[in-house]
């Protein structure tokens, strides 16, 4: 953790608009406004920091905030960013009656994400004056946060933020790739109702009539025209209105198109999802790319069988899916009456791959077929569907059209070890203080949320597994060796690591491992086994990526384990946390408990 000069000195060298003192008086009234006895001043600091847009845990050219570390409690955005779509400039008469207002919306992106930018006012001449461009790289001061649209986040730039065009060379100075800056592209299988300002590239199937129609609220004529599109996991109708309808009213079926800035809603029936590009919406015509696009359904719906997806790869609103996995957790059958005053029965099952787990519902019939299953056995379930859970997550459905397999003939997944799979938990666990992690805690799924403050460099992240069995390997004069199944000759190299966490009420060590590990590092363990091949050093991907752990604030979820003479958790999930958000809860929580 940076002392509270290092971190004062690192503001200073990367914001020259601001001096010592003026960064000394914003840290004292961050610790005023949280609380003097639940933050000090190396905290209040690196708040302040965060806030200013100076990335501490990356101090070089590079350093910027985050499209993905953006919260609704993040200040003063300081943003470096791509255009990747340009909306046009509204006129509006403010509610106050003070005279008439303009306001612009552009989608901007780097590498870990895309979020929408409100220009208000003055600013909205960047875009009625051609100052800024798509493709263009932006960066941006003074932002602010707020919810949109379907209660996304979304940037605000008022009088007081900034805006500019940055020139060839600054770009280079800054060592960024923008050229692996997010689009947005979302596919087929992945849309829902209610997505706003998405982005999407579809090859066009069947194009139909342009229609006219008379508006009831002001009887101006409107104009709406539909297109079939696809790409490589299914098909969906495409809704294009009055100016972006004429502009599609020539396109070419096998046309490439991208799309940014538009929205998803249910159609008429409420049976399927359809995007629609309103005058907000940008198109992107004759795209030389190429699309693997699945062909349009007979009957007119826009579904494609998906086939075999890992339980990790499953999305809410995916239909048609296929999984295969082993039986983790087995629930009783429970009856319920339905809306006709019908019996039915349901019965849940957790199911794991080498990926994850996933809960899996059968209802009435499909209950009996797996009357008689137990743990271990393997289930693999052909024309599912996935829903959200009622406790959030996902769930798979079994269907009245699905396919059920007990044990099939071939399955990898009978020698699978469940305990090797990193397993996100079902339920959210409750959050508790390290201090308070004792004897009493040992073996229960817990919630932390604190400082990462060390990455332990002192061995290799990676170790090599059976991909038979998964279970560690033995190196011996003549290679690798299993226990269970003897010499092998390709192993795999699996993750794992130990961080440290503070939250100040005390710390303790965490071990992630596979996938959690993996995302933490933000590295595959082939990538971290190939450095380490090229480097000669075990170390060297821990070495490597220690500023990108050390010094975040993070929220982790495991169990809590034994390990020799102290209690240790197992992650199984993490999600980087917001500082302000989490200081404004601890101090909330103390003022219950003091009255």
């Amino acid at each position: 953790m940076l002392t509270l000069e290092e971190t004062i000195e690192l503001i200073l060298k990367h914001r020259s608009d601001y001096e010592r003192k003026d960064i000394l008086s914003m840290i004292e009234e961050k610790r005023e406004e949280l609380g003097r006895e639940v933050i000090n001043d190396e905290s209040a600091a690196m708040i302040v920091a965060r806030e200013l847009g100076v990335d501490l845990h990356q101090i070089s050219p590079k350093a910027r905030q985050r499209i993905v570390d953006i919260t609704e409690a993040t200040r003063s955005i300081a943003l470096t960013a791509k255009i990747i779509n340009i909306g046009t400039v509204r006129t509006f008469s403010r509610k106050d009656g003070g005279g008439e207002g303009k306001v612009a919306s552009i989608m901007v992106s780097d590498d870990t994400g895309s979020i929408r930018l409100v220009l208000w006012d003055d600013l909205t001449n960047a875009v009625s004056e051609d100052v800024i461009s798509i493709d263009d790289i932006i960066q941006v001061r003074g932002a602010y946060v707020k919810k949109g649209l379907g209660d996304a986040l979304e940037l605000n730039l008022g009088r007081m933020g900034q805006i500019r065009v940055l020139e060839d060379y600054e770009i280079e100075d800054l060592g960024i790739d923008f050229a692996d800056s997010s689009t947005g592209d979302q596919k087929i299988s992945e849309l829902k109702d209610g997505l706003f300002n998405i982005s999407l590239k579809v090859k066009i199937q069947r194009v139909f009539r342009l229609s006219t129609f008379t508006r009831q609220r002001d009887g101006s004529e409107g104009r709406v025209l539909s297109i079939v599109g696809a790409d490589e996991t299914g098909t969906v109708r495409l809704v294009f209105w009055d100016d972006k309808a004429s502009e599609m009213e020539d396109a070419d079926e096998g046309e490439v198109i991208q799309l940014r800035g538009v929205n998803t809603r249910l159609n008429r029936d409420g049976s399927e999802v359809e995007v629609h590009i309103g005058r907000a919406a940008s198109i992107e015509r004759g795209l030389k790319e190429k699309i693997d696009a699945v062909e349009a359904a007979p009957s007119g719906g826009v579904s494609e069988p998906l086939g075999m997806k890992a339980i990790v790869d499953l999305t809410t609103g995916m239909w048609d899916v296929d999984i295969e996995g082993k039986v983790v957790t087995i629930y009783d059958v429970n009856t319920f009456t339905n809306k006709d005053g019908q019996e039915g029965r349901v019965r849940n099952v957790i199911l794991a791959d080498e990926s994850g787990k996933t809960r899996v519902t059968f209802w009435n019939d499909d209950v009996d077929k797996i009357e008689k299953i137990k743990d271990g056995d393997v289930i693999k379930i052909l024309h599912g569907y996935v829903k959200e859970g009622f406790r959030g997550g996902v769930e798979f459905q079994v269907g009245r059209k699905a396919e059920i397999h007990i044990n099939p003939k071939g399955s990898k997944l009978k020698k699978l070890d469940v305990s090797q799979v990193s397993l996100q938990p079902m339920a959210k666990a409750s959050r508790v203080l390290i201090g308070d992690i004792d004897d009493q805690t040992e073996g229960k799924n817990v919630e932390i949320c604190g400082i990462v403050v060390n990455l332990s460099q002192t061995i290799t992240p990676i170790y090599q597994a059976c991909p038979s069995c998964n279970k560690k390997l033995d190196e011996t004069d003549d290679g690798y060796v299993c226990k269970s199944c003897g010499k092998i000759d390709k192993p795999e190299p699996r993750m794992l690591y130990k961080i440290t966490i503070d939250d100040g009420s005390g710390s303790i060590r965490v071990t992630l491992f596979g996938k959690v590990g993996e995302e933490l590092l933000q590295m595959t363990a082939e990538e971290a086994n190939e450095m380490i091949k090229k480097s000669g050093k075990g170390e060297q991907p821990l070495v490597e990526n220690v500023d990108k752990v050390v010094g975040r604030y993070i929220a982790i979820h495991g169990r809590v384990k034994k390990f020799r003479d102290s209690l240790d958790l197992s992650a199984s999930g993490f999600e980087f946390a917001d500082p302000v958000s989490e200081i404004k809860r601890i101090k909330e929580e103390i003022q219950k408990e003091v009255g």
